[in-house]
């Protein structure tokens, strides 16, 4: 009698979501291969999404210029992409806008060197062959790191590739250190067997993972936009309450090791569906550096007033937001 009960209410459930889901076009998110997009991976995994009527699909590439290019195209209704790719890109305020930070690190960015190359200290970089894809991320945080040890860019030779490139360069002994995280550390760590030195430090720089939407389509499916962050802020809680499931899920989707996964989820990931007063000042640091280094070719400053919509995420989680706004009346 109980099993009927239980099968007639699941299916009463299905039943009322169905038309929910139905009115709304399918939402494709864009994601990269990391873990800081977590909660989402697992509100798919666990179909939270569904739960909350909305109907999606993921689109999980490997290159943060991918994550980008399948937006701007149209492919993805969202995207997750870290803040520096959205400083990089050309995108028009007007047209786009921030609904939420995913989630952080202070510790994801690691600095590997080869211990045969002579180094054993960061002052040991000096003039050394340092390899990291130009004008991204890793990049700026590399320029951040050699400041913050007294060192510039003009004190080693920057070797630039790709993510995919870098462990085979340091194999054939073209770059003697590279500046990333990841399954590019994975592989060259796997090279180098134990003749290599790791670098970190958490004071540098947060890096985060941000939500992006296109302005039309957020006023277009707010109810649905709505359900998007309801289902991340349960798959966030999903992994605190269910780390190794959510571990194992994560390594599967994304193709990591699971021991790198845990490791990676344990002690790098903060998932924090939120949004900081922080973020301006991260995205203005940003955008500087970009304008200073030709990265974008825009010659003033962008304003990140325009392009953040905390009101939405304040509908689902108000506490969550804490970005200074005017009070209401």
């Amino acid at each position: 009698m109980k099993t009927s009960i239980s099968v007639f209410l699941s299916a009463v459930i299905l039943f009322c979501f169905q038309p929910a889901i139905a009115e709304h076009p399918p939402l494709t998110i864009a994601t990269g291969w990391g873990a800081m997009t977590g909660p989402v991976t697992i509100a798919q995994e666990k179909d939270f999404f569904k739960e909350h009527g909305v109907n999606t699909t993921r689109l999980s590439l490997t290159w943060d210029k991918q994550i980008f290019q399948a937006y701007v195209q149209g492919k993805a209704n969202v995207m997750c992409n870290n803040s520096f790719s959205i400083v990089r890109s050309n995108l028009d305020p007007c047209h786009h806008v921030i609904i939420g930070t995913l989630s952080y690190t202070d510790n994801q960015l690691k600095l590997l060197a080869r211990r045969s190359a002579g180094i054993t200290r960061v002052s040991d970089l000096k003039g050394k062959k340092i390899a990291v894809p130009q004008g991204g991320f890793s990049h700026f945080y590399l320029e951040k790191f050699l400041l913050f040890y007294g060192l510039t860019l003009d004190d080693v030779e920057e070797v630039f590739a790709g993510k995919k490139e870098i462990p085979g360069i340091i194999e054939r002994g073209l770059a003697d250190a590279t500046m990333q995280h990841g399954v590019p550390i994975t592989e060259t760590k796997k090279i180098l067997g134990q003749d290599y030195v790791i670098f970190k430090n958490p004071v540098i720089h947060r890096k985060t993972c941000q939500l992006l939407v296109p302005r039309k389509w957020l006023n277009q499916h707010r109810e649905q936009a709505k359900g998007l962050l309801q289902a991340i802020l349960q798959g966030e809680e999903f992994i605190k309450t269910h780390m190794e499931e959510s571990i194992e899920i994560l390594a599967r989707a994304k193709k990591y090791d699971v021991r790198d996964m845990a490791l990676t989820v344990r002690h790098e990931m903060n998932y924090d569906l939120s949004l900081r007063q922080s973020i301006f000042t991260e995205l203005e640091g940003m955008e500087q550096w970009a304008l200073d280094n030709n990265i974008v070719e825009r010659k003033t400053p962008r304003n990140y007033l325009e392009m953040i919509d905390y009101s939405l995420l304040e509908e689902v989680a108000p506490k969550r937001v804490t970005i200074i706004r005017p009070l209401s009346l």
